[in-house]
């Protein structure tokens, strides 16, 4: 995983109606954010602008170092392997 940029993996999501993702962002000080989000379908199939109100977060974790990444992609429901560049999986932000 790369540590300096942020990086994503697509997730089963938790609708029918949505695409769902896992995040992975590093932040100012030195963790991590890791987020599960879920975008409605249309707005991504239209490529509509969309903002965070739009967005379902079911899964939401601040990690203090690296090392605890994983587990937390984990537990969002996505294999830590699978995590890559954004553009390579249709990640929408």
């Amino acid at each position: 995983m790369m540590s300096k940029a942020h990086v994503s993996a697509r997730r089963v999501s938790g609708s029918d109606d949505s695409y769902s993702w896992v995040w992975v962002l590093p932040l100012p000080d030195g963790r991590f954010r890791i987020a599960a989000i879920e975008v409605p379908k249309h707005l991504v199939d239209e490529d509509i602008c969309f903002a965070e109100e739009d967005m379902r977060v079911p899964y939401l974790k601040i990690v203090d170092e690296l090392g605890g990444v994983d587990a937390a992609v984990q537990e969002a429901g996505v294999d830590p392997e699978t995590l890559d560049a954004p553009w390579n999986n249709d990640f929408p932000l």
